[in-house]
């Protein structure tokens, strides 16, 4: 399920008062339940449960003021109500009832209970006043990586500063169709800098499982992608990413993550790098320092008759030293 969240741009004209008071009519909203939780088998579950409300209509106003410095632009909205404190919170692995999540205080419901790889879990949230919630997310196992090396100064972008080289080999183990996260970072001990992080080239990185996802363009750190084209086989990769000036004088060794997601995960990462790239459609709240977007974007959920995102991953992590 996607939702649209339309996020509205107001085009306010430079005039040279002050202080002027502009009323908005914003769309109606239903009460509803939002929820975040990301699930892994390294760390006890955790949920997020909080509520959605409709916007009075004499609640939100922008207000803008000219001064020397420009046209300052401010949104006041009310402190809206977040934690719903007295929700039914279950979670459910392989069908079967695996516990009920207590709320700590803090805005979140939590349990000592673990996530394993390999099972499915269903969340169902009551609350008074809202309609059920129900979301699904499955562990799914991770891949085996061999082959691994990294190469420097192995081409040029365009405009003609080296370009580094990092291979290898991915076996997917599972038949169902598996969705995976990569990321790297330089790690050395020299200059007292212990890492860094590795950004991979936009336009160099033409494979076809790189670029299936859409998502290189958007956010240049992370490789997201899918077994479309290597389920349940090995499938070699070669990721052009660039060359660490800061290192090139010393030794490294690569850092290298590897994360086994949801198709839930997949989804919502690849529509908040979208929302994130934007940023010719963001200007600045000066007098809150806070950004306000103007971009119509789809935020990916899978929350029945919600809000948020319900998603799980695994996380392996390896050295590749340098030959």
């Amino acid at each position: 399920m996607k939702i649209r969240i339309s996020i509205l741009v107001f085009l306010l004209a430079m005039l040279s008062s002050c202080n002027r008071e502009i009323d908005f009519d914003f769309p109606e909203v239903e009460p509803a339940i939002v929820i975040n939780s990301i699930i892994t088998p390294e760390s006890p579950i955790r949920v997020s449960v909080s509520a959605v409300m409709p916007i009075a209509e004499d609640s939100y106003t922008v207000v803008y003021d000219t001064d020397e410095i420009g046209t300052i632009y401010s949104l006041h909205v009310p402190k809206p109500k977040y934690c719903i404190e007295d929700a039914s919170v279950l979670m459910y692995e392989d069908g079967g009832l695996l516990c009920s999540l207590e709320y700590d205080g803090e805005g979140y419901y939590i349990s000592d209970k673990y996530p394993k790889v390999g099972s499915t879990y269903t969340l169902v949230v009551n609350a008074p006043g809202y309609k059920e919630c129900k979301a699904t997310t499955t562990l799914y196992n991770m891949p085996v990586l061999s082959n691994m090396s990294f190469r420097d100064t192995v081409t040029v972008d365009q405009e003609g500063y080296p370009l580094s080289k990092l291979s290898f080999t991915i076996k997917d183990n599972d038949p169902n169709h598996n969705f995976y996260e990569v990321s790297c970072r330089a790690v050395s001990d020299k200059y007292d800098v212990e890492y860094d992080w590795i950004y991979f080239n936009k336009s160099r990185n033409t494979d076809k499982v790189l670029t299936q996802s859409e998502s290189l363009p958007f956010n240049d750190r992370v490789l997201l992608f899918t077994d479309k084209y290597f389920s349940n086989s090995s499938y070699s990769l070669d990721v052009i990413y660039h060359y660490l000036t800061y290192v090139a004088m010393t030794k490294y060794d690569l850092e290298i993550t590897v994360m086994s997601i949801s198709e839930s995960y997949y989804e919502y990462s690849r529509s908040r790098m979208m929302q994130e790239y934007h940023e010719e459609g963001f200007f600045e709240d000066l007098a809150n320092g806070e950004t306000l977007s103007s971009i119509l974007v789809d935020i990916y959920s899978n929350i029945e008759n919600g809000y948020g995102i319900f998603a799980s991953y695994s996380t392996m992590t390896d050295t590749i030293m340098r030959r």
